[in-house]
């Protein structure tokens, strides 16, 4: 089953630059929406040069379907796409008649840059705010992930040293062209620094493990609200055509979206892929939840956690779900905050949360302990590549650091 997640979009083509929704008219001369002022746009990054390209094909499709019953005259779709045999490229989701929508190229990449690298996605976020004003942007991010795990890569061993263990934090781009199959992965602190500050109403990680509170918190800042999943997510990914519209919309709904996407997992038709994790955080409120976690944290010594609900496959973490976890170490704690105060706090802090009974393991997930987002169990004895590298992130530094 491992094949089958994204521990991570064909239509017809016309024109050479446009690609055709399955079925609609072909039209030459792309149509002309009405102006007017454009309220929502949305970067979906795919990193796909790797065993996930089909499915962005499939995705690719997915929002075609979608846009059918989408005001693109008021909402803007980008498209960065690297793939294992075309080069880098920027396309644009565009009404090319009244019945009829394509992705039309408006930029070409070279290679010179993996698409995991910082300076090729700051450069692709500038480009689509340059094409496009809007009053708000979402970026989705779309490839493998395991979390704050610390990627390799030769920009990594070159700046940092050697000794990362071969896990990837965010992206898989392989290009065969450079190293013959090797890969280059972002970490979630090079990404957090890729990303400018206050640009995007909303990020959303279509990959497995990204929904952390190591990575929200090294993401704050950077959006008002983060959608991510705490463990894998089957190779599918997001279901496109039936989150988009809530996505894409004058008033996105987020939590609409995510509901969607969870649901659409519960009733899937094959019994052995229901399995789904999902959780929309509000990022206004994670400083009040580190200033909590410092002083719950500050009494606690190497923690037990064999108890806790765990999300993890092979070498992938361990992590654990960051509620359980944080309510051990109050509960521990004789000066601490209570765990009545938490509970409030992670309630306006995670404001959607839906998980299976069970996880891609099928071990049981068990309700009242899902939190929707993991941790990672820091020991100070921790000497590990991973022990050092959670040393380096700012969740750490604000947490832990201080609570001790």
């Amino acid at each position: 089953m491992m094949n089958n997640l994204r521990c991570k979009l064909i239509s017809c083509v016309a024109a050479g630059i446009i690609f055709f929704v399955g079925g609609c008219k072909e039209n030459n001369e792309p149509f002309v929406p009405e102006e007017g002022d454009v309220k929502t746009t949305v970067l979906l990054y795919a990193v796909a040069s790797n065993n996930l390209y089909g499915n962005l094909l499939s995705d690719k499709k997915e929002i075609l379907k979608a846009a059918r019953d989408i005001d693109l005259a008021h909402n803007s779709f980008y498209l960065y796409e690297v793939t294992p045999d075309e080069m880098p490229q920027m396309l644009k989701l565009t009404q090319v008649s009244p019945d009829s929508c394509a992705f039309v190229a408006v930029k070409k990449y070279t290679k010179e840059l993996y698409s995991t690298d910082p300076e090729r996605i700051t450069e692709v976020i500038d480009d689509m705010h340059a094409m496009q004003k809007s009053e708000r942007y979402g970026l989705i991010l779309w490839s493998h992930g395991t979390g704050v795990d610390p990627a390799t890569s030769q920009r990594r061993v070159s700046e940092k040293g050697s000794g990362n263990p071969v896990l990837r934090s965010f992206g898989s781009d392989c290009d065969k062209d450079k190293d013959s199959g090797y890969k280059d992965e972002t970490d979630i602190d090079e990404l957090a620094d890729a990303i400018p500050d206050g640009l995007f109403d909303f990020i959303w990680f279509d990959a497995c493990y990204m929904s952390g509170i190591e990575t929200a918190y090294e993401l704050r800042g950077k959006c008002n609200y983060l959608v991510g999943y705490p463990t894998e997510v089957f190779t599918p990914g997001m279901p496109y055509d039936l989150t988009m519209p809530y996505i894409l919309n004058e008033n996105p709904d987020l939590c609409g979206a995510a509901k969607a996407f969870f649901n659409h997992y519960v009733q899937y038709p094959s019994s052995s892929w229901r399995v789904a994790t999902i959780a929309v955080t509000d990022m206004s409120k994670i400083e009040q939840v580190a200033e909590y976690c410092r002083n719950a944290y500050s009494e606690m010594a190497v923690p037990d956690v064999s108890s806790l609900q765990k999300y993890t496959r092979g070498r992938i973490g361990p992590f654990y779900d960051f509620g359980q976890y944080t309510r051990l170490a109050a509960a521990g704690s004789e000066t601490g905050p209570s765990v009545e105060e938490f509970d409030a706090m992670m309630d306006s802090f995670v404001i959607y949360k839906a998980a299976t009974d069970v996880d891609f393991n099928y071990a049981p997930i068990r309700q009242e302990h899902y939190s929707g987002l993991s941790c990672y169990a820091y020991s100070e004895y921790d000497e590990t590549a991973k022990g050092r590298f959670y040393r380096t992130l700012d969740w750490y530094k604000s947490v832990y650091e201080k609570a001790n």
